[in-house]
């Protein structure tokens, strides 16, 4: 699902970028059982995504740390950064993950192992989630 909803918590003010070019979107902690999750993840909802990333596939990838943020390796020449300081309790800066990332209508979400998912709603917490 494509937008806000009950259950997603916007990342007000997060910047997307694929490689070096900044794109317009929103990003959001979407917690499970809520708006069709079945596990909380990160969703990073921009329309040019899926001119990079099929809507429907998916595949094992690396997601590493980075300043004030995340960055999403698609293939060796392209990636995706999400920057947003409080990403950065999920994966601190250096820290690297190999983990699910979807392509769906209108962007992509990241599936996050365990222990990432349970920084994420730790997060959501802080954000207001009860």
């Amino acid at each position: 699902m494509t937008g806000p909803a009950f259950g997603k918590l916007p990342l007000k003010g997060a910047r997307i970028f694929i490689n070096t070019r900044e794109i317009r979107g929103e990003v959001y902690v979407h917690m499970k059982g809520y708006a069709l999750a079945r596990v909380t993840h990160l969703d990073i909802e921009a329309p040019e995504l899926n001119e990079v990333y099929p809507t429907g596939g998916g595949s094992f990838l690396s997601v590493c740390g980075i300043e004030s943020g995340i960055k999403i390796k698609l293939r060796e020449d392209l990636y995706v950064r999400v920057l947003h300081d409080l990403l950065n309790r999920v994966l601190k800066p250096g820290e690297k993950t190999r983990t699910w990332v979807g392509g769906k209508d209108g962007g992509i979400y990241i599936g996050f192992r365990k222990e990432q998912i349970e920084k994420l709603e730790s997060l959501a917490k802080e954000l207001g989630w009860s």
